[in-house]
């Protein structure tokens, strides 16, 4: 056995990796070399492609090969023995070796002088007809003799093996990306293994592990100085020798003329005086840095912190120092840059500093305590302003009012006081606030807490900027104002976008515009988002939706937000919502008890609205326990505290469950009263979902009212009509992945592509399930509908095949579902049909008010008014259904047209009474629109006609005018 080397048989040559791409024009060069000169030496870097042409060349070549890769080889003596002994073994006495003879690697036995000698012998004195060809990535070991001589010796470089364009549109064609091509071989000079990589992308994930090994063979091919080099200039976004010696490397500008005769996957500048490593080199380097001893690396930061504040990029210096644990130097430098950081909302950052920068003794910086509070507003971190106040006292904070800015930032300390429960302590601050607005808008959250009134509120301004502002947004939205919350919340990055979009998001949905507000809250995106969606809009939008599950479950995940901000506020509506869902969701008097007694505990009466809020939830637990008395108290409370204060949210709701209490009690007048109360709230503040939401819980009190109502035409009656719709219709607006339209021309669409199914019956068994809860229908009910009289087998085979070519059509992920007698279309929120967004946008518009209800009722007739629902076909379920869908649409003319009278759309008034009588000339609340229409716009003329063509309607039917009539006729007339 020899040492350094086992004492085995000679290897024959290597395999080719697998899809390697032949190169005809570097075998023949090598080749034509070979057949000229006895010794061939493939000198080029790493990744240049020598082992792999020279293996394609062995191969061409007759006759077989002997391959020594001295990769590996020991050391000293031991490796001179090892190569003697494979030499000799290669090259035989007797002359019967291979005709060629590849020794691949001599970069490793550079130096080692036993070794050069050996191949020294073989260089100078080679066996007749033998080719030696010898590979290094490196300049051949100048121990070697005999390789100067130029009739013997010829010589391979980087530019020999190369790509040229055509070779790399060859290799890349398995990739699909033959047409970068051109671009790879222009950046890399040819180098095959810059053309064969993705050295450009910036996914730290795309071939990662493949690469790194690369990186680390291309970096230990270089010098200690090259090395460094390239490591330490990795902070850098581009290098120069300026900078690299910045960063404390010697001679730096030798060490990149060295490095651009490289073969790296580097670019250079024209000059050569610029260089960056493209960016998957790029990040092997930053992890080779990040990786230094502790001391180096800090080092390293510190420098270029100095080189980036020489720049003028102070925001990444303050982070360099940061990482490099010099906080007094970041602190400085932080003071300078965080006003512009926190102008651009990037509280991300502004925080992490914050975190990073140790306290130090003495009165803090204002800069920093501007950025401390913005960031504690921004990021619902109320703990911030208690920690400064803490440790400076009341003899800082009582100074701010003195200082530019300070004004806002005591403000926002009176809002972390409030929201931790240290109201006593804000009222203090408050009293030493100078008058002005961001004093009233204190004066305003606090009065949240003591119960005084709201008004005047300060005015909602859409230009409002500062955090302040977003505080006046909450306190509105509290107290019910929520017609000023539903416009834009403002341009891309201001604060009322940042940090007050939970708020309009929680108006729209407050009032009705459910689809509204699930669009905005989509549109804020799957990252980190403020706590009020999270703990309360989430919450509150699942409930409305009757998504008993996702409600429960967002109110968990809202807890642990709640937890990391320090809010006792938060705590406590957290709370007050769990007691809301178990009443609502679930009946459950249990939990809801549980619920309330845990706030009571956090301190709910400490804040006057969330009192309020308590007494109702549990003025609506009494009333379901049938203890009338105990609801008629605390509710009657409740009410006039809300009142008093001008605290309007959640009045209608109180005010509905008091009449009913009122009413249980005897107290028809007082009943009376308070739904009332409830109604006049809702109406002026846009309020009415949340008045139908508390209906829905007592609807005795909206038919008692309607009842005692003179006419039909209502306020009262509408909110029954809008009761009848039920709360399941309400569902968020998804995109679906197959869209039936069925007014008028009936057709499919998946994916957005129109499709055919090959039997007629698959679209119209389609639409049926669509019109089934969960679209879900037993194989009987399928059959008795799309197949009436034929519940045979004849029958059950038609269902088949409709069931069949209907599949044939769903796309991929949508399914057509047969479990037992049960079909189901899974999942059935990817499919939606016309007549389902009709009859939720109806729902929707139920619980709206004003303008918002007149564009959706717009919206719903726009959707229906294509043609009747599937024109031209007719079998008995699709008749009952064109005949109720033709009811809703008329019926929505006439509320359309009611809406458009009270907000003095005359014009549209007449036309909405003038299509709905067209549509059913026998509707008396039609003719009622009609002839308010005519006398609005002061048409004495129109009135009368309009009055005769109702009479000869009801003559046709031979009944006679209502009494309502005549008399609205007599006093329109009047």
């Amino acid at each position: 056995m020899t040492r350094g080397l086992p004492d085995r048989p000679l290897p024959g040559l290597p395999d080719l990796p697998a899809g390697v791409v032949p190169r005809p024009r570097v075998t023949r060069r090598i080749l034509q070399e070979l057949a000229g000169h006895p010794v061939l030496v493939v000198a080029a870097s790493a990744g240049a492609g020598k082992t792999t042409a020279v293996l394609q060349a062995a191969r061409a070549m007759p006759g077989p090969a002997a391959w020594i890769p001295l990769g590996g080889l020991a050391t000293g003596d031991i490796a001179a023995e090892a190569l003697r002994g494979r030499l000799a073994r290669a090259v035989p006495a007797d002359g019967a070796g291979p005709p060629v003879l590849v020794v691949d690697g001599l970069e490793h036995i550079a130096g080692r002088a036993a070794a050069e000698d050996a191949l020294s012998a073989l260089v100078l004195q080679p066996p007749p007809g033998l080719r030696l060809v010898l590979v290094t990535r490196a300049e051949p070991p100048e121990g070697i003799a005999g390789l100067g001589d130029v009739h013997r010796v010829a010589f391979l470089d980087d530019t020999d093996l190369a790509f040229d364009v055509s070779e790399a549109a060859r290799a890349l064609r398995p990739a699909g990306l033959q047409e970068q091509a051109q671009f790879r071989v222009r950046a890399m000079r040819g180098w095959v293994t810059g053309v064969l990589h993705d050295w450009w992308t910036t996914d730290p994930e795309a071939a990662a592990g493949r690469l790194d090994l690369l990186c680390a063979g291309l970096v230990r091919q270089l010098t200690e100085a090259e090395a460094a080099l390239l490591v330490a200039t990795s902070v850098l976004d581009e290098v120069t020798a300026e900078s690299a010696n910045a960063l404390g490397l010697s001679c730096p500008d030798r060490t990149m003329t060295a490095l651009r005769h490289r073969r790296l996957p580097l670019a250079w500048s024209c000059d050569g005086a610029r260089m960056r490593p493209l960016p998957r080199f790029h990040g092997y380097l930053r992890m080779r840095a990040d990786a230094m001893d502790e001391n180096s690396r800090r080092e390293l930061r510190r420098r270029h912190a100095r080189l980036l504040e020489a720049a003028g990029r102070h925001e990444e210096a303050v982070t360099e120092l940061l990482m490099a644990g010099e906080p007094a130097a970041a602190r400085r430098a932080a003071e300078q840059v965080l006003p512009g950081v926190l102008d651009r909302l990037d509280l991300a950052t502004a925080e992490s500093w914050l975190d990073r920068m140790r306290p130090v003794p003495g009165p803090p910086a204002p800069g920093l305590v501007s950025a401390a509070l913005r960031v504690a507003f921004g990021r619902e971190q109320c703990w911030r302003g208690l920690q400064l106040a803490d440790q400076h006292g009341p003899s800082w904070w009582g100074g701010l009012p003195g200082r530019p800015g300070g004004s806002e930032d005591l403000a926002l300390l009176v809002w972390c006081f409030w929201h931790a429960g240290r109201t006593d302590e804000a009222r203090q601050m408050l009293r030493v606030m100078p008058p002005g607005r961001h004093r009233d808008i204190a004066a305003a959250l606090m009065s949240l807490a003591d119960g005084t009134p709201l008004t005047p509120l300060p005015d909602l301004r859409a230009d409002a900027t500062g955090p302040v502002e977003v505080m006046l947004m909450r306190i509105a939205y509290m107290g019910g104002r929520l017609a000023e919350l539903q416009g834009d919340p403002a341009p891309p990055g201001g604060w009322r976008r940042a940090t007050g979009a939970p708020w309009t998001v929680a108006a729209l949905r407050a009032a009705g515009r459910i689809s509204r507000a699930g669009e905005m809250y989509t549109s804020l995106g799957d990252g980190p988002r403020p706590v009020w969606l999270t703990a309360i809009d989430d919450v509150e939008l699942m409930a409305d939706l009757g998504r008993r599950e996702e409600a429960w479950a967002a109110l968990t995940a809202g807890r642990q937000a709640v937890a990391a901000t320090g809010s006792r506020v938060y705590e406590i509506l957290s709370l007050l919502l769990e007691a809301k869902l178990a009443l609502r969701l679930d009946r459950d008097a249990a939990r809801a008890t549980r619920a309330l007694a845990e706030a009571a505990r956090h301190g709910s009466a400490r804040y006057a609205f969330t009192g309020e809020l308590a007494a109702t939830w549990h003025g609506l637990q009494l009333l379901l326990a049938g203890r009338d008395g105990e609801a008629a108290h605390r509710l009657a409370v409740a009410v006039a505290a809300m009142t008093t204060g001008d605290r309007l949210l959640e009045l209608p709701t109180a005010a509905v469950y008091l009449s009913e209490a009122m009413w249980r009690a005897g107290d028809a007048e007082a009943a009376d009263a308070a739904a009332d109360l409830a109604l006049g709230v809702a109406s002026a503040h846009g309020g009415r979902h949340l008045l139908l939401q508390a209906l829905d819980d007592v609807p005795a009190v909206a038919v008692r009212r309607a009842d005692a109502e003179p006419s039909h035409s209502s306020p009262w009656h509408e909110l029954v009509a809008a009761l009848s719709s039920g709360r399941a219709a309400l569902s968020a607006p998804v995109s679906p992945r197959l869209v039936l339209e069925e007014f008028g021309v009936v057709r499919l669409s998946a994916d957005g592509r129109e499709v055919r199914p090959r039997l007629a019956k698959s679209t119209e068994l389609l639409a049926f399930l669509l019109n089934r809860p969960a679209a879900t229908a037993r194989r009987a009910l399928l059959l008795d509908s799309l197949f009436p009289g034929r519940s045979d087998a004849a029958g059950r085979s038609y269902l088949r095949q409709a069931v069949y070519r209907l599949r044939e059509v769903l796309p991929e992920g949508v399914a057509l579902l047969q479990e037992g007698d049960v079909h189901r279309l899974t999942p059935h929120t990817s499919v939606a049909g016309s007549s389902g967004a009709f009859g939720r946008l109806l729902a929707e518009a139920g619980r709206q008010d004003g303008e918002h209800r007149f564009h959706t009722l717009l919206e719903a007739l726009r959707t229906a008014g294509r043609g009747p629902y599937f024109d031209g076909v007719s079998t008995p379920w699709l008749d009952a259904r064109r005949e109720e869908l033709a009811a809703e649409l008329t019926q929505a003319q006439v509320d359309a047209g009611a809406v458009a009278l009270r907000l003095g759309r005359i014009r549209e008034t007449r036309e909405l009474a003038g299509a709905a009588l067209e549509r059913d000339p026998y509707r008396e609340q039609a003719w009622r629109l009609a002839l308010a229409g005519a006398e609005a716009a002061g048409d004495d003329g129109e009135l009368l006609e309009l009055y005769r063509g109702y009479l000869r309607a009801m003559a046709d039917l031979g009944v006679r005018p209502s009494q309502e009539m005549r008399h609205l006729v007599e006093r329109l007339r009047r």
